[in-house]
């Protein structure tokens, strides 16, 4: 459906209004009085309203009142001839959008243009986070990022907090849990995501070429610079640059990396010519910054800069109701990149072996075993016999030889024990806190005989 806006009277700045208004794309209509322009709102669907303060048949504040009382997500953008720094303070704190008047200098149609465009693509950010909060309520996960925890519903809606916004991302976790992937989400769900999304491992470069790598050179640079090179922070352009493992950069390269952060530009090794910096900084560790920065192996100052916003990666061993939906992801994306057709599941045993393991190396290293256990799978069913010797001989540090296997079952009446502990017998939260529907709960309540366990009103 495409964008509508009403020009409310505003006098001799009428016709221009109503061009701007068709380059931007909108289905313009005008109404020359205030009473006209509320019949209008009752009839029809408007985005954006441009009204003048003296438009006929009520006062701006009037008016405005009226418009955000009939359409409260109607934006309003109120316009004088003259007016008053009171005037426009007060339209502001009645849901205005905007107060465009001379009261600084004279109107220039630059402006309307310009606050219109920002105006259009605030819209639009809105909208599509909107759908994307009704996807996320609803799914089993989020971009590339899988599960349905309440510790993953709160990643995802946090990067649909931040993913609009141009701040440093600090994104810190185990090895494993996933950090790169919520790098890539911010940047996928961002209004830059057309732009480059360019990774680089901190950890895997010697100093000298990181800073080649990061900031580019010129020709003649050092000895081996035979052509000039453009850094990855010139090559994201708009975009994101990702730092993972930014606590292992050498301090000197910490120190040019504030820089560039403080003043938004840099530059590159072999010149005095800086060069802007547009893109994005999402950086992840699996360090203890703060424990690197008192014992001086990471500058205090950068490390206020990155971690502007703080995402926490947990330990798939806090989440283990996730690796249901993992597990069948990493398979069915293992069968079609094998060009498999036919199905093949888990089987309950296995699945619970799975379910017990500590996972030390996270959810990497639990996509590596479903790797290893399909490619062992000889039928339609992955078995405890197709699982890594490690996994099935050390299960969290227990020993199996004189332990009788847990069932699944018995792991999940268990889960939903803890999450009836946890919530106070509220079985809303319990089955949020579980990543499960309010019928699966109630369901499964009646089947493991717990439907006697304390239960708290639904306001509690």
């Amino acid at each position: 459906m495409g964008k509508s806006a009403l020009v409310v009277d505003t006098g001799s700045l009428r016709a221009t209004c109503v061009d701007i208004l068709k380059t931007l794309g909108f289905d313009v209509r005008v109404a020359s009085s205030a009473a006209r322009a509320l019949a209008i709102l009752e009839s029809a669907q408007i985005d954006v309203v441009l009204a003048d303060v003296c438009a006929p048949g009520a006062n701006g504040v009037e008016l405005l009142k009226a418009v955000k009382r009939k359409s409260p997500g109607t934006d309003v953008v109120m316009m004088a001839d003259s007016g008053t720094i009171p005037e426009a303070v007060e339209a502001i704190k009645l849901g205005a959008y905007d107060y465009i008047s001379n009261i600084d200098r004279p109107f220039k149609a630059d402006d309307l243009r310009h606050l219109l465009q920002r105006l259009v693509e605030r819209q639009q950010l809105a909208s599509e986070n909107r759908l994307l909060r009704e996807e996320v309520s609803t799914l089993q996960g989020f971009g590339r990022l899988i599960g349905a925890s309440e510790a993953m519903q709160a990643i995802y809606h946090l990067i649909l907090k931040i993913a609009g916004k141009r701040h440093p991302v600090l994104i810190l976790g185990e090895s494993g849990t996933g950090k790169e992937l919520v790098a890539h989400a911010i940047h996928a769900y961002s209004p830059w995501h057309d732009k480059p999304f360019v990774p680089i491992d901190c950890g895997a470069l010697p100093p000298t070429l990181i800073e080649s790598e990061l900031f580019g050179h010129v020709r003649g640079a050092f000895t081996g610079a035979d052509q000039t090179r453009l850094g990855l922070l010139a090559s994201a352009e708009s975009g994101t640059v990702f730092l993972d493992e930014v606590g292992e950069l050498p301090v000197a390269l910490q120190v040019k990396l504030l820089r560039a952060l403080q003043e938004r530009e840099f530059k590159a090794i072999g010149t005095n010519t800086p060069t802007r910096l547009e893109a994005r900084i999402v950086a992840a560790t699996n360090r203890d910054l703060e424990a690197a920065v008192k014992e001086g192996a990471f500058r205090k100052d950068l490390y206020y800069r990155l971690n502007v916003v703080t995402i926490k990666m947990p330990p798939l061993r806090e989440h283990r109701g996730d690796i249901p939906a993992l597990v069948h992801s990493f398979v069915e994306r293992f069968r079609g990149e094998a060009g498999e057709v036919d199905g093949i599941s888990i089987s309950d045993q296995a699945l619970s072996r799975l379910m017990s393991y500590d996972w030390p190396g996270n959810v990497r290293e639990l996509e590596n075993c479903v790797q290893h256990a399909l490619a062992l799978a000889s039928g339609s069913e992955i078995g405890v016999g197709d699982l890594p010797a490690s996994l099935v001989n050390g299960i969290g540090g227990k020993s199996e030889l004189d332990q009788e296997l847990t069932t699944l079952q018995q792991l999940e009446k268990q889960a939903i024990v803890q999450a009836l502990e946890q919530t106070g017998g509220d079985r809303l939260r319990a089955a949020k806190l579980l990543g499960i529907g309010k019928t699966t709960i109630y369901r499964k309540l009646k089947e493991y005989r717990l439907e006697d366990a304390p239960e708290v009103p639904p306001s509690a």
